[in-house]
């Protein structure tokens, strides 16, 4: 699950009816307030915290919050992903530059990307051939995880005048092996596969290259969809010409398109492609970055709608069955023969062979019942449980 405490807990409350006090706000100290109270927001190290200002003892995080005012945090957090302020103006807090410099410095500290001392790539079907390009654009930390950087515009007075740039603004620690309990032991709802450290930004390979040798932007909600459809369609795609950016996981469009404007304008004449996630949110960002590009470039994008839930699911599928069309069709063919090849076998060690390709699919995109039923009747060992 989501480490809520870590998203900005004053935007998420101007997403839910709050407004904000710019007269008493500082640059570390947003204020918001709605008809009933006036709250203060910290931080302490990434984590959102607020208090309020009745000199109760109401203060704490997200979680207090909701807690306190018996309010539905996931509601409450999907009022800010689905961007019910994006056409607030809302002032930058907490990007001072001693944060960027930390996090920063303790990433350009991490090695380089060993896939002797990682696990990473491999256990999501990437192969070295893929990650090589790229390997000079992210880092590996001590315990083998990997190290995106994110990326915003910052923009800077000098004299008069304003100049920005796109500078790097934190990091995204990719887990190799997720966290299934929190810091007190307590199970998860859903394990943690990522930390942020520092503030959020788009996560881009390729963006130390010389703009005009970019030919190709692909987007995606993952860096590592992105990579995914890389390897899928690697002869379609020059890796030195194609520049791979990442949401990570951020659907907060007005937080990200003064990046993605800059980055339009640096390279104006780029062919974009999406490969979001098969979902409600999947199909807004790509009509968001539809959108963009044809505000920016005149040209339409191309997009690729993931047959299971993500990229990364679709390369495994492909894996899995060696099929060249991944559709409907094609997959329910592979499944029947597949049963037909266990139910004429009698060789124990091939049957446990096609029994683990129909279990990993029916894992990624499961199975029809129907298919189940007939693979259950199937006359089997009894230590074989039922799909």
């Amino acid at each position: 699950m989501q480490d809520l405490t870590l998203l900005p807990f004053h935007e998420i409350l101007l997403s839910n009816g709050f407004s904000l006090n710019r007269d008493k706000s500082s640059k570390r100290n947003p204020v918001l307030q709605n008809e009933h109270e006036t709250l203060v927001i910290t931080k302490k190290g990434d984590n959102y915290l607020y208090f309020n200002t009745d000199g109760s003892n109401d203060r704490g995080n997200i979680i207090n919050f909701c807690k306190n005012r018996k309010i539905d945090i996931k509601k409450f957090v999907d009022n800010y992903n689905n961007g019910e302020n994006n056409k607030i103006n809302i002032p930058r807090y907490f990007d001072n530059e001693a944060i960027w410099r930390k996090y920063n410095g303790e990433y350009h500290n991490f090695e380089n990307y060993n896939p002797d001392k990682s696990q990473f790539f491999i256990n999501r079907g990437l192969y070295d051939l893929t990650i090589q390009p790229y390997i000079d654009c992210f880092k590996q930390d001590n315990h083998g995880n990997i190290c995106f950087p994110n990326y915003r515009l910052k923009t800077i007075e000098i004299g008069k005048e304003e100049k920005s740039n796109i500078v790097m603004c934190g990091y995204t620690q990719r887990l190799s092996f997720p966290l299934y309990k929190d810091k007190e032991g307590n199970p998860r709802e859903k394990p943690l596969k990522c930390l942020q450290r520092g503030n959020k930004g788009l996560e881009i390979l390729n963006i130390n290259k010389d703009p005009t040798q970019i030919k190709n932007i692909i987007f995606g909600e993952s860096i590592v969809d992105v990579l995914s459809f890389m390897q899928i369609y690697r002869d379609n795609y020059n890796p030195k010409e194609t520049m791979l950016i990442s949401t990570a996981g951020n659907f907060h469009q007005d937080g990200i398109k003064p990046t993605l404007d800059k980055l339009f304008g640096l390279c104006p004449q780029v062919k974009v492609v999406t490969c979001f996630d098969n979902d409600k949110e999947g199909l807004k960002f790509t009509e968001f970055i539809q959108s963009l590009t044809l505000e920016k470039t005149r040209k339409g994008i191309s997009i690729y709608k993931p047959f299971a839930k993500d990229v990364n699911d679709d390369l495994k599928l492909r894996q899995i069955t060696d099929l060249k069309a991944l559709n409907s069709r094609a997959l329910q063919d592979f499944l029947e023969i597949q049963l037909l090849n266990y139910q004429r076998n009698s060789d124990t060690f091939r049957r446990k062979n096609i029994l683990e390709k129909i279990r990993k699919i029916n894992a990624i995109k499961p199975l029809k019942d129907d298919y189940k039923e007939r693979f259950n009747k199937v006359c089997k060992h009894k230590a074989i449980k039922k799909l």
